[in-house]
């Protein structure tokens, strides 16, 4: 098969000798890109929303119950591990056989097989299908908040378990559970073991058996009661969080587990933990696939499984899912840098786009700009701003979303052009060629560096003394003299110049030129440089800078028709309408 890229799987993991198991050794997705997989890998689908993720794990599913669908996935290709005989051992092993001859059935987890006439081992070099639950697990989303309700009661003694509450008659097991539902909400979850029908899960303080007592004694029942409510009066959140975590940790033998949006009803908190839970509670040797529409599953699953991690970015275009894989050794940068990991950086892999500012003040302008009407159009934008800290960051978030595919535009200050190493950085991040560009970026630097500033020492000084003369002797420093000094010193060199006029104070002639056409070339790569020369360049007439800034013009002005205003929203206009621009 043809392919437009492939993607190499790493080293195989080690599996128990003679343990039968079932794992994708290969996925082509409808561009043609191959995916290969190692038996211990963990497989995170990102991306917008319809872009196919939960599509391609359902057809997972279809592909493993030899009904294969070909939406988002062309192939699927499984790897069998073991022989016939460790398979008929290993069925034996979690199945009570009943019956003779002809009436021969085999029950254990969620099958049952009538398979007289038939020894076990030919199903493994023929069909395994009807033993699927045991190699295969899909946790949906259609049933996220109903699968931890109570589940009818069986005879341990003489039946298998069907349901994941069913196993929580191991102390150990309900244990283990009930210790990550406490992490996730401080509460016990405590599976109610009274002679009733249908046992329910209590949420609560598990009180401790008081001498004489276990934990079917009626008096302990009591104060349990007394202590606790059932989980299935509870939240939403509660609920799921139950549900996916019984589902992941009760059955022992899948080797290929499917969570779709487990981050379903839950707040961030528990998002993350759950993320890290799914990652450190998988079997070493299963396979696991998570589509997830949220960034805390995502750092959770980082922060554990870096390891092992293979994030796939997945993008409509049409009726082709564009599939990237982000670079292992990036997402081992991200799980070690702050920056990264603390920001909202990976939550850009989830939009349709993202627009990289300086600072948290520029966020808010721009974004607030982009959702007028008049400069957005009709749709409303799936993008995300992110904020960087400072320039000096700015190259390491673009590089991180560009390699996983997310469409990127950087917005910085005119004095970008100052370091022309941050500014190669940056260019490089975006996946373009920085020799078009540094040439004219070094002419513009020279020309403005070169160019005499607007005040010098002396005409600084004899500003601030002006302005001190105006200044009252006692009270609290006036805000109006403390603006008319901080915008001397702001004239008092070439750069400083320049941002606080923009493009106006760069000298005329050859050096305006120049910078008209690199600005050119940088909006073709998705670099803007503001040519008012900083965010409050838009809006002189306002005082204050950063947050203060953006607060009072967002509160004061008619941001869709301020006149002073328009510069701010041709810039961010054309900002938004580029994309269609770049991608033709």
């Amino acid at each position: 098969m043809n392919t437009e890229e492939e993607f190499e799987a790493t080293p195989e993991s080690n599996l128990t000798e003679g343990t039968p198991s079932v794992t994708f050794e290969s996925i082509t997705f409808s561009d043609g890109t191959t995916i290969h997989l190692d038996p211990a890998d963990v497989v995170v689908l990102v991306g917008p929303n319809n872009s196919g993720k939960s599509l391609a794990l359902r057809e997972l599913d279809n592909h493993f119950g030899r009904n294969p669908a070909t939406t988002v996935l062309k192939s699927a290709n499984l790897r069998k591990f073991g022989e016939p005989e460790g398979f008929d051992a290993f069925v034996r092993e979690h199945g009570k056989v009943r019956g003779e001859g002809g009436e021969r059935t085999i029950s254990g987890y969620q099958f049952s097989v009538n398979f007289a006439g038939r020894n076990l081992r030919d199903y493994w070099p023929d069909d395994i299908t009807p033993f699927r639950s045991l190699f295969f697990l899909r946790v949906p989303t259609e049933k996220r908040i109903t699968d931890s309700d109570p589940v009818p009661s069986i005879n341990n003694l003489e039946q298998h378990a069907t349901n994941p509450i069913h196993m929580l008659w191991d102390d150990e097991l309900e244990s283990k559970i009930s210790g990550y539902f406490r992490r996730a909400f401080e509460e016990d979850l405590i599976l109610y073991r009274g002679g009733v029908m249908r046992p329910p899960l209590l949420v609560g303080e598990r009180p401790a058996p008081q001498d004489g007592e276990d934990r079917v004694s009626s008096n302990y029942l009591q104060r349990l009661i007394d202590s606790t409510v059932p989980l299935n009066e509870q939240g939403d959140g509660m609920r799921s969080f139950a549900s996916v975590i019984l589902h992941l940790l009760a059955p022992i033998t899948p080797t290929v587990m499917i969570l779709d949006e487990p981050e379903a009803f839950l707040h961030p908190p528990q998002a993350r933990l759950l993320g890290e839970i799914i990652a450190n509670e998988r079997s070493s040797d299963a396979q696991l696939f998570v589509a997830t529409h949220s960034s805390d599953v995502l750092h959770g699953l980082i922060n554990v499984a870096s390891d092992r991690l293979r994030v796939l970015r997945v993008h409509r275009e049409g009726n082709v899912n564009r599939v990237k894989e982000l670079d292992k050794d990036l997402v081992r940068e991200i799980s070690v840098d702050p920056l990264m990991k603390y920001s909202s950086v990976m939550a850009g892999v989830f939009h349709e786009r993202v627009i990289i500012c300086e600072s948290d003040a520029d966020c808010m302008f721009y974004s607030s700009i982009l959702d007028l009407p008049g400069v957005r159009g009709e749709a409303q934008p799936d993008v995300l701003f992110v904020h960087a800290s400072g320039k000096g960051r700015i190259a390491a978030l673009a590089k991180t979303l560009v390699a996983l595919g997310v469409p990127v535009d950087v917005i910085t200050d005119i004095d970008i052009l100052r370091d022309t190493s941050d500014f190669k950085s940056i260019v490089e991040a975006l996946d373009q060629d920085s020799t078009v560009v540094s040439g004219l970026a070094e002419a513009v630097k020279s020309a403005i560096e070169h160019h005499k500033p607007w005040l010098n020492a002396a005409e600084t000084k004899k500003g601030i003394l002006e302005t001190l003369e105006d200044t009252p002797a006692s009270g609290e420093f006036p805000q109006k003299q403390r603006s008319e000094i901080e915008s001397l010193f702001r004239k008092a060199s070439p750069w400083d110049a320049v941002k606080s006029s923009g493009e106006s104070a760069i000298p005329s002639g050859g050096a305006t030129q120049q910078f008209q056409r690199l600005l050119t070339l940088c909006k073709a790569m998705g670099l803007w440089i503001v040519p008012a020369g900083e965010l409050e360049g838009f809006c002189k007439s306002v005082g204050g800078h950063g947050p203060r800034w953006v607060q009072q013009v967002i509160e004061d002005r008619d941001l869709a028709k301020d006149q002073e205003l328009e510069r701010a929203r041709v810039f961010v206009r054309d900002i938004w309408a580029s994309r269609d621009e770049r991608a033709t």
